[in-house]
């Protein structure tokens, strides 16, 4: 929860940053944004969610979580998938932004006219975003993996709360 918190306050203090005209005209149409984007979408959103998951599920279905160090495991590979993911994102962005407007001082042309030449120089850092895509997605099949088996291991099922007897004893 607290390292989703956390990609909440960066993306939070990014997006206004990023909105700014002198950072904006590097950052914009770059994978810059891209990384901006999915550490809000894959850090703070996915990250609650999962914190809410492992928090609901053994409630629930009143059971114990099925192992906490495939959760240990989970949390580890989606942290650090996601950093990669995001920071090649970012450093890609950055200097795909700084190409699109280096200016050759000699001829007053660009430097990269052809932008294949950009794509191309951008590929290791494209490389390092689908491994950490990889490594998040890995990370999300083992807790569903631990989640499913927390709940195909439940005793009781389901837990249902009368409220009619909690009200009755008042």
């Amino acid at each position: 929860m607290l390292v989703a918190l956390t990609f909440y306050g960066m993306a939070t203090f990014e997006g206004p940053m990023m909105a700014i005209r002198s950072v904006n005209v590097i950052s914009h149409n770059t994978d810059w944004t891209i990384g901006h984007v999915h550490s809000g979408a894959l850090g703070w959103v996915a990250g609650i969610c999962f914190a809410a998951l492992y928090y609901l599920v053994p409630r629930l279905w009143n059971a114990n979580l099925y192992s906490e160090k495939l959760a240990n495991t989970h949390f580890w590979m989606a942290t650090v998938g996601i950093l990669l993911y995001v920071v090649s994102m970012w450093v890609s962005g950055v200097t795909e932004g700084l190409m699109w407007r280096a200016v050759d001082p000699e001829s007053g042309g660009l430097m990269y006219p052809n932008w294949i030449e950009i794509v191309q120089f951008l590929s290791p850092f494209r490389l390092i975003r689908a491994i950490g895509g990889t490594l998040f997605l890995s990370g999300f099949l083992v807790m569903m993996y631990n989640l499913f088996m927390t709940i195909r291991n439940a005793g009781e099922g389901f837990v249902v709360v009368d409220l009619r007897e909690t009200s009755d004893s008042n």
